[in-house]
């Protein structure tokens, strides 16, 4: 599986998923904890979508709010496939580095 952040772009729920399978290669909790805040500002991107249409009068609010976590999540993104990079979770080409099992 390839995994790539582009300009504009996030990381998909399938890469983050595959992701969570190799977090636990290293003691600490940092990568577990990336994934846990993209999930929250992902909620809350699908929250504001929602209070766009229920709450017309304040939509100019709500989309401002919907770009900024869209932005969050592409530096969320950018920041977990490069924590990931550099604990060998994926290579240079941004594929997952099978674990050995030996």
């Amino acid at each position: 599986m390839d995994i790539t952040v582009e300009d504009g772009v996030q990381v998909s729920e399938e890469a983050v998923e595959e992701l969570k399978k190799h977090a636990d290669m290293i003691e600490c909790e940092c990568p577990a904890k990336l994934m846990q805040i993209l999930e929250q500002v992902r909620a809350f991107t699908k929250y504001t979508e929602q209070c766009i249409e229920k709450y017309p009068e304040d939509k100019a609010t709500h989309k401002w709010l919907k770009s900024s976590s869209m932005n969050i999540d592409q530096l969320l993104s950018t920041t977990l496939i490069q924590l990931a990079r550099y604990e060998g979770f994926i290579n240079e080409d941004n594929e997952i580095v099978e674990r050995n099992t030996d």
